[in-house]
């Protein structure tokens, strides 16, 4: 790797794009365009895979390892990124985590219009009303995105998506799946004119989840962490459920309780597919005997 390293520009805690990532990386680039700070080559690699335009690396030949690390500082050599050399003690102030793998980056922010979701005919979405902690609305994404949900909607709240936690929590994920911010009401008509069907989750009401009505699209929508659903929410949604809590606390964290109902739509939904798909089957074997006799 050290040809590689040759062909960077050094660069210390005073150059404007090092001052730049510490300050996206301290919450202060709130202006528009002020980017994400990625830290580490799998979330750089993730941006990449994801097509966003990398404006900054920044690289400490004395931690980068592998053939990853190489391919990746390859790709953003060969893309024209500029990619800027940095000491072991400038690389731990980047990173914001123990044991950091001498890679961090600055990605342009990428928005996603609520009317570019593009829903297939059997698909699950998830409603975020209002959320309160980045690391939960990173985890939420990343559920979102494991579940093979179409994309998340971002109602209310003073979270950004640009957020490190966000970003972090996310493993990446926030870089490839369509996350829109929306208000309440475009939310509610962009969902009712595209068919879903509205679940919300309330672990007041004495109807489980396992017992909900998932239709080909299904939207979960999930309450604050303090407040639960808004009033807003709980008169949209067509049912209400609730998540069995059987031991002394009173609800689950709300990443967990995404995971289990953006998976309980993906089982029931594959289940009714596979169904349609068996009776279709056997329609067409009778049919085929039927004309053989």
């Amino acid at each position: 790797m050290p040809e590689v390293h040759d062909r960077l520009l050094p660069a210390g805690p005073q150059h404007p794009l090092v001052r730049r990532y510490r300050s996206i990386r301290a919450h202060r680039g709130t202006e528009k365009g002020s980017g994400l700070a990625l830290e580490g080559v799998w979330m750089v690699r993730a941006a990449l895979n994801a097509h966003h335009s990398i404006e900054a690396a920044f690289v400490c030949p004395e931690l980068t390892r592998g053939p990853e690390a190489l391919e990746v500082l390859e790709q953003l050599l060969a893309d024209g990124v500029p990619v800027l050399r940095v000491g072991t003690r400038l690389a731990g102030r980047l990173a914001g985590r123990d044991g950091p793998d001498g890679l961090v980056a600055i990605a342009a922010r990428r928005s996603v219009d609520l009317w570019s979701l593009r829903p297939r005919p059997v698909d699950r979405l998830l409603v975020l009303d209002t959320p309160e902690l980045a690391g939960n609305l990173g985890s939420l994404i990343r559920c979102a995105d494991a579940a093979g949900a179409c994309g998340v909607i971002v109602v209310g709240g003073q979270l950004r998506l640009d957020h490190p936690t966000v970003i972090k929590a996310s493993m990446g994920t926030v870089l490839s799946t369509p996350v829109a911010v929306a208000t309440p009401s475009d939310a509610l008509g962009w969902l009712c004119a595209n068919r879903f069907g509205l679940i919300g989750a309330d672990p007041d009401v004495s109807i489980s989840y396992r017992q909900a009505r998932y239709g080909a699209r299904v939207a979960m929508v999930l309450g604050s962490e303090r407040s639960g659903l808004s009033s807003f929410w709980r008169s949209a949604v067509d049912q209400l459920v609730a998540i069995p809590m059987l031991g002394q606390a009173d609800s689950l964290n709300v990443g967990h309780a995404g995971a289990l109902l953006l998976y309980e739509a993906l089982y029931r939904q594959r289940g009714a597919m596979w169904r349609d798909r068996d009776r279709q089957l056997a329609a067409d074997r009778t049919e085929r005997e039927d004309t053989d006799a």
